[in-house]
């Protein structure tokens, strides 16, 4: 490639490497923002007749970056708006791709259905986590539903097994289903004394049967197979009620 070839192209999956990147450089509240978001851009053409003048210029693009998210998360992301610019401009690589980055922006999104997932490290959870947020921020939660059953999953075999609890069925080898393991969490926590109300241990203890229930839609009615997918209302409120029950065991599991 000669001096002034360059792509004219955004790096694949660029969330994901903009989340990872803030992660190594010590900037994590802005990643979990980041991931919140949808991200779009407008390549605004030569960089000097879009406006930048100052540095090397020549023959590179100028090119703006929208994220549109929640009020909050967006309001909190215009006060990192110096740290945002800095490492999306470092990830795109002038001297590769020829993009300058002029203005990063912001857009509200109208749809307020928002969840919070719990922050686990790890390349499996930061693909995940970065789906689940994409769809939402498409508003498609039915694209939810398969991811999260997998993220729920994983995190629950993760907290098990931080407390000894076998997440494996001994005669089979496989993986005990999310339901399993949310009933023996659940048993974990009541003889451990962990909650202060009866009325959390109960509700706990609902919820293997609620996660059981879950194993079925996820099977039978998202994206996960060729299936009739349940409607939007319906997997709002499955989101909704999944995520809640995780984030009270990240919670607890955090103190």
């Amino acid at each position: 490639m000669g001096t002034y070839d360059f792509t004219y192209e955004i790096p694949d999956r660029l969330k994901d490497k903009l989340v990872r990147f803030l992660q190594q450089n010590g900037k994590e509240n802005i990643a979990q923002l980041v991931q919140r978001c949808n991200i779009d851009y407008d390549d605004l053409g030569y960089a000097y007749y879009a406006g930048i003048h100052d540095g090397d210029t020549w023959n590179k693009h100028a090119i703006d970056f929208v994220f549109e998210g929640k009020e909050d998360t967006v309001n909190s992301l215009r006060q990192c708006t110096k740290s945002l610019k800095d490492a999306l401009q470092k990830i795109l690589r002038p001297s590769t791709t020829g993009y300058l980055v002029k203005n990063v922006e912001y857009i509200v999104s109208d749809d307020d259905f928002e969840i919070v997932l719990p922050e686990e490290e790890g390349e499996a959870f930061e693909t995940l986590s970065t789906d689940i947020y994409d769809a939402l921020a498409k508003n498609e939660p039915i694209l939810v539903l398969d991811r999260l059953h997998t993220y729920s999953s994983k995190y629950l075999r993760d907290i098990c097994t931080k407390h000894g609890i076998s997440t494996r069925d001994v005669s089979s080898g496989n993986y005990y289903p999310v339901h399993s393991l949310m009933g023996m969490l659940a048993k974990y926590y009541e003889s451990s004394k962990v909650f202060e109300s009866e009325f959390v241990y109960q509700t706990l203890k609902m919820s293997c049967s609620m996660f059981d229930k879950y194993n079925a839609i996820r099977n039978n009615q998202s994206y996960a197979h060729d299936n009739a997918v349940l409607n939007k209302a319906e997997a709002i409120y499955v989101v909704s009620v999944v995520t809640a029950t995780l984030k009270l065991i990240h919670e607890i599991e955090s103190i």
